[in-house]
């Protein structure tokens, strides 16, 4: 997976970012038996659970906050999405979120 490692959102906006499983060559062909889970800790420690969803032939995902971004806080906050290849093997990938003020009302 590459990608870039800070996102930036205007607070009330929709949060999705889809990414594309390249396959490597000691990783597993797709992500379908892979457990993905991931969370976004805003700049005053506030935990959200995002919704994953895999696609169909396993080589993309779909992260999205299924919630309303306009309770998150102002400043630089942590995303990480986790992913589990079969029971023990497992890779965290990490990165900001700059959470910005909406300009336009």
């Amino acid at each position: 997976m590459s990608c870039t490692n800070q996102v930036t959102v205007s607070q009330g906006n929709t949060f999705a970012c889809t990414f594309t499983w390249t396959p490597g060559a000691t990783g597993p062909a797709n992500l379908l038996t892979t457990t993905i889970s991931s969370s976004l800790e805003d700049r005053q420690n506030n935990v959200y659970a995002m919704t994953v969803t895999k696609a169909g032939d396993g080589l993309s995902f779909t992260v999205t906050y299924p919630g309303s971004t306009a309770d998150w806080a102002i400043g630089l906050g942590k995303w990480d999405i986790k992913f589990v290849f079969g029971s023990t093997v497992s890779r965290t990938e990490i990165f900001r979120v700059n959470v910005i003020d909406s300009v336009t009302v």
